[in-house]
């Protein structure tokens, strides 16, 4: 149960304050999560041109995609989130983090073989891992519960968006160089077009992690009584374990949520440019559109309709909206690959996104509810350990997999992101109903 003494629930009165400021401090985060899905998802962009001056697989270009990049950003998460729980000094985490993924973005520009790519991937998860946990534990403590869902999910924008702009900017970047032949830099040598955006992508960091430094530390709240200030990462551990059904069906919906949309949209962008004959471009340029647009909007309607209910007495509000998203984006997402034109499968894609990004804010908000602040960063850790190594390290490979083991001919890769779809939807549908009594049990014990 989390209790508040009168000088905590001042501290809180503190931190809920000064609206502009703690907006402020989400849209500083909003744009940190931005460029770190940039810097993610650049890479989807440019599977083409890497298969062939690296001579790769599909399912080696899944391992560049999602298992180098989850490997150690789900292992890294894990002290992080300790760090974050303990540390009062969260922002400075988020400036180191800022610095190296941009290093390791970099990085990816300098290499010309697999392992050298995979390796700089590897980094870029490192450096991205210091900062949702840390976003998360900030946001819950400027804002109290009621608000937390649309700040949450204005934060949560940042992902969408920023795969937006990757799609978009790298689209241009690429067809830019290309024409060129790729670019000679002084002393650095001759870099190809794919190597060349990375190092495009990359330069922003300096700025953004600027930009952090000026994030001040707010009061801490929404204290549990039994629990140190500062806990261990066993007590982490042992807080969810205590409450396995509860955590269980959460963060294993959320990693199966994490699963099909990661897989998705990894091998979106591909499956137009060999089913419809795209350029990556045109592909950057319409899939990069209905991420920034039909993203933004589900994700921010997400959040303002769990405010709303809530506001009208739903405790479960957070729940009911992932629940509802999930049923109703099901079958826009499962045929929009099997469509006959490029038109009505993006227009799929579109439904399909604008209704499932609706809980991509509220569903990490839901386990804020039932975590208490001293283990916020903790939990927060655990639960991107897991969508991490099912989402981001298995989502882009099952794919894969299915295309290469399955059918055998990379033609057939729309077929794959369907099956994938049919399989794992219902899945999370049943996660999503175990979760719910238990959801609502878990508010209703907080709130007394």
């Amino acid at each position: 149960m989390v209790t508040a003494t009168a000088s905590e629930k001042q501290q809180q009165g503190a931190a809920t304050g000064g609206g502009f400021y703690r907006w402020l401090v989400v849209a500083i985060l909003f744009v940190g999560y931005c460029f770190s899905a940039i810097d993610a998802r650049v890479l989807t962009l440019m599977v083409e041109p890497i298969q062939r001056d690296l001579g790769l697989s599909d399912f080696e270009i899944s391992l560049l995609q999602g298992f180098a990049f989850s490997l150690l950003y789900s292992m890294a998460a894990l002290p992080i989130g300790r760090y974050v729980d303990r540390t009062k000094r969260r922002a400075t985490l988020i400036v180191w983090g800022v610095l190296f993924w941009s290093a390791m973005t970099a990085a990816c520009g300098f290499t010309s073989s697999f392992i050298g790519l995979f390796l700089a991937r590897v980094g870029v998860g490192v450096g991205e891992a210091t900062l949702s946990p840390t976003a998360y534990s900030l946001i819950s403590d400027y804002f109290e519960r009621r608000r937390r869902a649309l700040a949450i999910s204005f934060y949560a924008i940042g992902y969408p968006i920023g795969g937006g702009l990757a799609l978009l900017i790298g689209g241009w970047l690429l067809a830019r160089f290309t024409k060129t032949g790729g670019v000679t830099l002084p002393w650095l040598g001759s870099f190809e077009p794919w190597q060349m955006v990375f190092l495009c992508v990359a330069a922003p960091g300096l700025l953004v992690a600027a930009a952090m430094m000026t994030i001040r530390e707010p009061a801490r709240q929404e204290l549990a009584a039994g629990l140190p200030v500062q806990s261990s990462l066993r007590e982490g551990f042992d807080y969810i374990s205590e409450r396995w059904a509860l955590f269980g069906s959460l963060i294993g919906s959320l990693s199966l949520i994490a699963l099909l949309a990661i897989g998705t949209a990894l091998w979106f962008p591909t499956f137009l440019i060999r089913s419809y004959g795209m350029s990556p471009a045109e592909v950057g340029m319409s899939y990069g559109m209905i991420m920034l647009t039909c993203g933004t909007v589900g994700t921010l309607s997400g959040g303002w309709l769990a405010g709303r209910l809530m506001q009208g007495g739903r405790a479960d509000a957070n729940m009911r909206v992932v629940l509802i998203a999930t049923l109703l984006k099901g079958v826009p997402l499962i045929v929009a690959p099997l469509m006959p034109t490029a038109f009505w499968s993006l227009t799929m894609m579109a439904i399909g996104t604008l209704i499932g990004q609706a809980s991509q804010g509220v569903m990490l908000t839901a386990i804020q509810d039932v975590t208490p602040n001293q283990l916020r960063g903790q939990v927060t850790a655990i639960s991107l350990l897991c969508v991490n190594l099912v989402g981001m390290g298995l989502g882009a490979s099952v794919i894969a997999a299915i295309t290469d083991f399955g059918f055998g001919d990379q033609a057939a890769l729309g077929y794959s992101i369907a099956i994938a779809g049919a399989v794992v939807l219902p899945l999370i549908v049943a996660l999503l109903l175990v979760a719910l009594p238990h959801y609502r049990r878990a508010i209703e014990s907080i709130a007394r």
